[in-house]
């Protein structure tokens, strides 16, 4: 399928065809600027020889803990043209986090971003031996949100207040590069094999220590080849990259890129996703399942809000995209009338909400947890597909994906070219391929567990249509067991309740109990705006949450959901939290997934006394 045999002939091949393409922009100041391939080789190229002045050697593990960034994709390619082993670390993980993926891991060296980041790895650097070198990228932090200290910035002094020779600045860098020959990195590259790993990417789990998962070269190169094919990915294409590139759907897609040099571009942070989405007029944007709800509840919000005849011709408009949405799964050609009212319904209301999307996307991309059905049924009636794909950090991200050309919504797709997906007798879904890990980071016990005679057992639930298409049901470990015997798949109840615009996370409780039980929290942006339009006071998000009308409002929805479902799948009680799901609280893995363990233990005694005789 692939000539290539390593990341670093994936690069090089790609960075010498297309020298002058345009491959990474971000906004600098008040304008984008874009870095050539050229340039972009050249700078990885420096630091990469930097690395080998300063010891590292074939398979030495080098930590990357900052936020998605051109400096964070130049220092992941210079990590592997010197020979090394990247490993990624989520920007918002806590101080022990990194510790413990750095002490496992056994890393010699890290980059990092900022002040902040060097002040996790300084705090526990005692008990990091093997930890020679820091290289930062910025001297100064600007958090989104005070921290624990009440600190908004952090200087670089604040955190180094006395000389140290093993942390260094990135502009350093090319003056150490200067002792090591070109040659060098050739050499690196012809000692590459195709099965040495390339990375080890710790799982962000939902319980416990993350396991680092190896992944080799050839990996990489099997699933970006196959991933381009599947999602079409072109030179000409321009790709909106804001998920973390410590999550390895990111970094597929970041190396996808590369291989068909098509120009990633960087927003400046979450806070101005938006603004500079729409800046940079993406034709394709990978993410995770979230940032669409949260559009989906601000498309709905802004349509309510603007009631009358606004509201009338939304409506019509939705439902007209629904019927040519239909038609379009159906593989039928629409009639002439229902084209021109489709047309109509565009210039009128969904070219808005495409313009804040660009205007121009081709397609989205969802990975990192289940998409809603009716989430991407709504935004295909609106002109916009979503392409869900499903798989593991253990297979390299994508085992299946829905294609532009044949797709079918509340599925993951087809298996990628190359890979089988298979289904055991208790309903576990299997992958087999070359974007297998090799196994878990020191770590033979969870391996031989999740490895069996060339099968992934990936600990998801699901069923395979009679056209090959995957249709993820629950996690295995998840499956709730009532009381009366019936097997009940959670995260499908949750995905349902959380359709509605008003809530943003769903916990549903009843393991051997006689009913479902829920834990709600709502979006503050949609359930602030409901309360303004209806007249309900409130001076705190946490004292709305606990208004009556806000949950009689809750309530309607929860019936309204049960409606659709089987008695036994109903939810009977509920509650809403004062408060979101947050990843600092540790409620939600950096991916944005539940950590269903912590939040029931956190709310152990609410859950239980849904079941106590005076609830």
């Amino acid at each position: 399928m692939d000539a290539l045999r390593t990341l670093v002939d994936l690069f090089e091949t790609a960075a010498a065809e297309s020298p002058d393409r345009a491959m990474l922009r971000s906004r600098i100041g008040d304008e984008w600027r874009a870095i050539s391939f050229a340039r972009f080789r050249h700078t990885s190229a420096t630091w990469a020889r930097a690395l080998c002045a300063l010891g590292l050697q074939k398979g030495d593990r080098v930590l990357i803990a900052a936020q998605t960034s051109p400096e964070w994709v130049i220092a992941d390619v210079a990590v592997l043209l010197a020979g090394g082993v990247t490993v990624p670390v989520y920007q918002s993980a806590m101080p022990d986090e990194m510790h413990y993926i750095a002490e496992n891991s056994g890393a010699r060296f890290a980059f990092v971003e900022d002040p902040l980041q060097l002040e996790k790895l300084l705090l526990h650097r005692d008990g990091l031996p093997s930890l020679e070198k820091i290289v930062w990228f910025k001297a100064l932090a600007e958090l989104d949100k005070p921290d624990g200290h009440g600190r908004t910035t952090l200087r670089l002094d604040a955190v180094l207040q006395h000389p140290d020779p093993s942390v260094l600045s990135v502009d350093e860098l090319g003056k150490l590069a200067r002792s090591v020959d070109e040659a060098v990195l050739r050499e690196r590259r012809a000692a590459l094999d195709p099965q040495d790993a390339a990375t080890i990417v710790y799982t962000s789990g939902t319980t416990g220590f993350p396991k680092g998962v190896v992944l080799t070269h050839d990996a990489f190169v099997f699933e970006t080849a196959a991933g381009v094919e599947a999602l079409d990915i072109r030179s000409v294409d321009t790709l909106f990259l804001f998920l973390p590139l410590a999550h390895i759907f990111a970094r597929v897609i970041a190396f996808g890129c590369i291989r068909q040099a098509t120009e990633m571009a960087f927003p400046r942070s979450m806070a101005t996703l938006l603004d500079d989405v729409a800046a940079v007029q993406p034709t394709l944007m990978p993410s995770v399942p979230r940032i669409f709800e949260k559009a989906h509840a601000k498309i709905l919000s802004n349509a309510h809000r603007s009631g009358g005849v606004k509201k009338r011709i939304f409506d019509l408009a939705l439902a007209t995209g629904r019927e040519m949405s239909l038609a379009r799964q159906r593989g039928r050609n629409p009639g002439p009338f229902l084209v021109a009212r489709h047309k109509l319904a565009h210039e009128l209301v969904f070219s808005k909400i495409h313009a804040t999307f660009g205007g121009k996307i081709r397609a989205f991309v969802s990975g990192g947890a289940p998409l809603s059905k009716d989430l991407a049924e709504f935004f295909h009636a609106c002109g916009l597909l979503i392409l869900e794909g499903y798989g593991l950090t253990e297979n390299t991200a994508a085992a299946t994906v829905n294609r532009a050309e044949h797709y079918k919504f509340g599925s993951v797709g087809k298996p990628l070219s190359g890979v089988d997906v298979a289904i055991a007798p208790d309903g576990e879904v299997l992958v087999r391929g070359r974007n297998v890990m090799t196994g878990y980071w020191n770590n033979p016990e969870a391996t031989r567990e999740v490895l069996v005679d060339g099968w992934l057992h990936t600990g998801d639930i699901g069923e395979l249509d009679a056209d090959g298409f995957l249709r993820i049901t629950d996690r295995k470990k998840d499956i709730i067991v009532t009381a009366g015997g019936k097997n009940v798949a959670p995260q499908n109840l949750e995905s349902l309740v959380k359709s509605s615009p008003f809530i943003s996370q769903v916990l549903v409780y009843g393991d051997r109990r006689k009913f479902l039980s829920a834990l709600v929290t709502l979006d503050e942006a949609t359930i602030r705006k409901w309360a303004e339009d209806h007249g309900v006071a409130f001076t705190s998000f946490a004292e709305l949450t606990q208004n009556a009308e806000v949950y009689k409002l809750v309530e309607g929805i929860v019936a309204a959901k049960n409606r659709q479902l089987a008695s036994y799948e109903t939810i009977k009680k509920f509650a809403i939290l004062d408060h979101d799901l947050t990843v600092e609280e540790g409620h939600l893995t950096p991916s944005l997934k539940m950590r269903r363990k912590e939040v029931t233990l956190k709310y152990q005694d609410l859950l239980d006394s849904f079941y106590s005789e005076h609830y």
